[in-house]
């Protein structure tokens, strides 16, 4: 669902007209009109926590919406497409959690297993990265 869409669904379940929405803002009609149907960015944060308090919803739900449109039309303006960001898996947002969690001593044996696991790899893009994570450890 895009940001617009949320904001009318719940607009109207709270019946408040787009008039209504506006003056409680200090913004236009027509400005109310063109958030619901996409054709300005989605507000700020400082925004929607207002419009989240007038609507009665909760603001990490409202900002949700928005910062994910206002990321999308960023990414649409600057040419980036979703294949050019690297995106971790959850098990490597896992691992990343789990090193950091560890005191520094831990950090020095958890790099000597990942070395230990991977010095004898056959595979030269795994050996290159080992190199430079025992430069980093």
């Amino acid at each position: 669902m895009r940001f617009g869409d949320y904001l009318k669904n719940k607009r109207k379940q709270k019946n408040i007209t787009q008039e209504d929405l506006a003056r409680a803002l200090g913004v236009s009609s027509v400005f109310i009109h063109q958030l619901e149907t996409g054709k300005v960015d989605a507000p700020s944060f400082e925004r929607c926590q207002q419009i989240a308090e007038i609507l009665d919803v909760p603001i990490d739900e409202l900002w949700s919406f928005a910062r994910k449109e206002r990321l999308k039309r960023f990414m649409e303006r600057e040419g980036i497409s979703e294949d050019d960001l690297e995106i971790l898996t959850e098990a490597e947002r896992m691992l990343i959690k789990l090193y950091r969690s560890l005191d520094n001593e831990m950090k020095k044996d958890f790099g000597g297993m990942i070395y230990m696991l991977l010095r004898h790899s056959q595979n030269e893009g795994v050996q290159e990265i080992l190199e430079e994570f025992i430069k980093c450890a």
